[in-house]
């Protein structure tokens, strides 16, 4: 470009003074332009980078708020349940029946804190018509570490202002996957981890057309029969084999809050 400029004023009959003062002054503006078009080059790849990285934050930050870290469910015959997410907040809300299905298609629970979701499904006019008096509510926690007990105070509350027989239980995130896997609430697959202590030939596919107080009645017949017997029996000859009945007797503890008026 320089070697144009020169050339071009070496044509014109001028004072080799004012030529050469001129170059230069066109020189410089061609180096602040140059200089000019690189700073606005750099402008844009930085601001390029910087939404990069606010789009990854914030589908990172998205996933985070999203992601179920514990679970709820409410079983009476309506199966539903509750996946929680760090904040206790309800991320989505599950029904493992029909009667469930009725139930969320009236609600909407996302975003909502569990306590008041909770208070939402119980006093939902469809949950009302399966809240008779032989009826019993089960509130099955699925949580790790400190937030166990934190749900479970809450789950508590919740029980301590319903006018209905209920009662909670507590067990992991393992016995919740678990249930997932089989298609049922993991306080239904919890009762049926109980169930199956006392019957080994119990299966899964007939606990998902029960509701919890035909499962629960079944447990208190085994009970009342001196059904461990067959539990016994059951470990014995499962010895050594690695299972056992492992799979339903360090899935949770059973906290009894019996009927609350």
């Amino acid at each position: 470009m320089e070697n144009k400029i020169q050339n071009a004023f070496d044509s014109i009959k001028a004072d080799s003074g004012l030529k050469e003062t001129t170059k230069e002054l066109l020189s410089s503006k061609r180096r602040k332009e140059d200089r000019g078009c690189r700073r606005m080059r750099i402008q844009k790849t930085i601001a390029a980078v910087c939404g990069m990285l606010l789009l990854v934050t914030g589908i990172g930050g998205f996933w985070w708020m999203q992601t179920p870290v514990s679970y709820v469910s409410i079983d009476v015959n309506p199966s539903v349940e509750l996946a929680l997410n760090r904040f206790d907040r309800v991320v989505s809300a599950k029904a493992y029946n029909p009667e469930g299905e009725e139930i969320l298609r009236e609600l909407s629970l996302k975003g909502k804190k569990y306590i008041e979701a909770i208070d939402a499904v119980v006093e939902s006019r469809v949950m009302k018509r399966y809240l008779t008096r032989q009826a019993e509510i089960v509130f099955t926690v699925a949580a790790d570490g400190y937030r166990e007990n934190e749900i479970e105070k809450g789950v508590s509350h919740c029980q301590g202002h319903i006018s209905q027989s209920s009662h909670s239980l507590v067990t992991d995130l393992k016995t919740a996957a678990q249930a997932h896997v089989q298609g049922l609430s993991v306080g239904k697959y919890y009762a049926y981890l109980q169930l199956s202590q006392y019957d080994s030939t119990v299966t899964v596919e007939e606990c998902r057309h029960m509701s919890m107080g035909e499962i629960h009645g079944k447990i208190k017949e085994h009970e009342g029969n001196g059904g461990r017997c067959q539990q016994t029996e059951q470990e014995n000859s499962d010895k050594g084999d690695g299972e056992g009945t492992s799979g339903s007797s360090g899935h949770g503890s059973h906290h009894s809050e019996g009927h609350h008026k």
